[in-house]
């Protein structure tokens, strides 16, 4: 009867030890990150799926003007502050400035207007799908919150059944003390 609490009590640690790698992970990710000069974006449309989901956390650094080609996966800012993370399809030219066509990878068309290069904050170098989203609940009071609390219930559960584990054994060791020894 032992060995399906001890089953139950393995699951339920390595969920928590998930749980706790996965938060420290996200917030070591963001600092270290920021540390060696890269950006992180959360991908809030479906406009870049299949290559980069929605709730993807990017990690994006600076580019030059000079070294956009077609092909490469950009975030810029549009001039309502919207920030989109798109696909450049093609470069251009307006009287010296280097504008850029951009298209996410799900929509069917290009963007309606192409887009001052200089607008561009980074270039995608890498995606963690999922992880934007959790990172955005964790910035919040109510994630930090539920997040503890989860770890919190986690850990308590675990000590009960750690407890009932010892209950039973000691359970087992009085009943086997009842029985009648076999004589020598």
């Amino acid at each position: 009867m032992t060995r399906p609490l001890l089953m139950v009590r393995r699951a339920v640690t390595a969920i928590w030890l998930t749980l706790i790698a996965v938060v420290l992970g996200l917030v070591a990710l963001s600092h270290v990150a920021l540390a060696f000069g890269y950006e992180l974006v959360i991908v809030k449309g479906p406009s870049m799926e299949p290559a980069i989901p929605m709730g993807s956390l990017v990690v994006e650094r600076s580019v030059a003007v000079a070294d956009l080609e077609p092909g490469m996966i950009v975030t810029f800012v549009l001039p309502n502050n919207v920030v989109v993370t798109h696909r450049i399809t093609r470069l251009g030219d307006a009287n010296g400035t280097v504008l850029i066509e951009t298209k996410g990878d799900a929509n069917s068309a290009p963007d309606p207007a192409m887009h001052p290069a200089a607008g561009v904050t980074g270039l995608v170098h890498a995606h963690l799908p999922l992880a934007g989203l959790l990172l955005a609940f964790l910035a919040k009071p109510l994630g930090i919150l539920s997040a503890m609390s989860l770890a919190g219930s986690l850990l308590l559960f675990l000590l009960l059944l750690e407890e009932l584990e010892r209950d039973r054994d000691v359970a087992g060791s009085a009943a086997a003390d009842l029985l009648p020894q076999p004589s020598v």
